[in-house]
């Protein structure tokens, strides 16, 4: 993806804007149609990537050729963020007062749960909302600011691009069904010929997933007990005695899925009883694979040892690896190249503003 579509795309998921005061240059990274990009809303954006990469990737982050690359990806991101905005004005597209309560009412939601999946009181939700805001340095107005300049952005791309992406026809689907079993079953690694990179890419993501859901599959359910990564011989002979002991209460005639609840230190999939969906051949940790591809419907395995704790688990389903069905897959597939093409269109929208637009660059050396 391009850095003009991720930046839309990343729009969509965080609150946006520029400020609108008059500045000295000494104090903005960009100037988009006579609007300055402050020098402290990108040291901030620029924060929050580098500490995702640093997080994700610090091997990466060692090379300051990398993290010139996201200084860079992360200007380009504002300017495309404040040309958005700027765009809604010109075609006079109104954000709704319910729209930013609406969208304050969503974000708020997301600190009803803390890190750990657990419920949280009013209070103490309200507590975790308002250190986020101080943490990044607003105050309730400049937040609703925020979020309505999201809302408007998103209207220009709702407007101008998505409206006029015509979905694909049923014959384009199937075309594109052909090329990915094709591919397949050509066992290829290599990009296909008469594709460009990107469309190859695509294509490859699309065909590894199709091959995943027709490969020979297993409905897991789980009760993890985690490991930290460097856990001392103490911890672990802790670890698997409370996994032995919760085997035993299975064994016993207790409710799998009430001990999940209950016990499993994986919130997510404890939330649904233990339920991990499926696991697929040749997809899973290989000690997880061996015991549960070698299970009967209805069993519960012993104590598993992986990288991230003891999981306890119990076979629900299984299936057979099948050929892939175009029935089966030509909705996601729809949805799969009417996204790629909103993606090219959204990659021409932005570069049509771009060079309508007046742009000056004042890119510090340093974050």
């Amino acid at each position: 993806m391009s850095n003009s579509s991720k930046a839309v795309v990343w729009i969509l998921a965080a609150a946006c804007g520029s400020a609108g005061a008059a500045v000295t240059m000494e104090d903005t990274v960009a100037v988009v149609n006579g609007a300055p990009i402050l020098l402290s809303e990108y040291q901030k954006e620029l924060s929050t990537s580098l500490d995702f990469w640093s997080k994700s990737n610090p091997a990466a982050m060692a090379d300051p050729a990398n993290v010139r690359k996201i200084q860079e990806s992360t200007l380009e991101e504002l300017i495309t963020r404040e040309l958005l905005v700027q765009e809604g004005q010109k075609l006079k597209l109104k954000v709704r007062e319910r729209e930013v309560e609406n969208a304050v009412d969503e974000i708020r939601a997301r600190f009803r749960k803390d890190e750990e999946g657990k419920p949280t009181t009013d209070a103490e939700a309200e507590a975790a909302f308002q250190k986020q805001l101080k943490g990044e340095g607003l105050d309730f107005g400049k937040f609703r600011d925020r979020l309505s300049r999201q809302i408007l952005a998103r209207k220009v791309l709702d407007e101008e691009v998505k409206s006029k992406t015509v979905p694909p026809s049923q014959k384009e689907v199937r075309d594109y069904f052909d090329k990915i079993t094709e591919y397949i079953a050509s066992k290829s690694t290599e990009t296909p010929k008469g594709m460009g990179e990107d469309e190859g890419q695509a294509l490859r993501e699309a065909a590894n997933q199709v091959k995943a859901m027709s490969a020979e599959r297993v409905r897991v359910y789980r009760i993890l007990i985690r490991l930290s990564p460097a856990a001392s011989s103490n911890e672990r002979k802790r670890a698997l005695k409370t996994a032995q002991d919760l085997v035993k209460r299975v064994e016993g005639g207790e409710d799998f899925s009430k001990i999940a609840k209950e016990e499993s230190e994986d919130p997510e999939s404890a939330a649904r009883g233990g339920d991990i969906g499926y696991v697929l051949r040749g997809v899973a940790p290989p000690e997880l694979e061996k015991e549960v591809f070698s299970m009967g419907v209805g069993e519960t395995s012993k104590p598993i040892l992986t990288e991230i704790g003891y999981n306890i688990v119990r076979v629900t389903e299984k299936r057979a690896a099948e050929a892939p069905d175009f029935e089966r897959f030509k909705n996601d597939l729809a949805d799969f190249l009417g996204n790629m093409s909103f993606q090219k269109s959204l990659e021409a929208y932005v570069k049509g503003l771009r060079e309508k637009a007046i742009l000056e660059r004042h890119l510090p050396t340093t974050p």
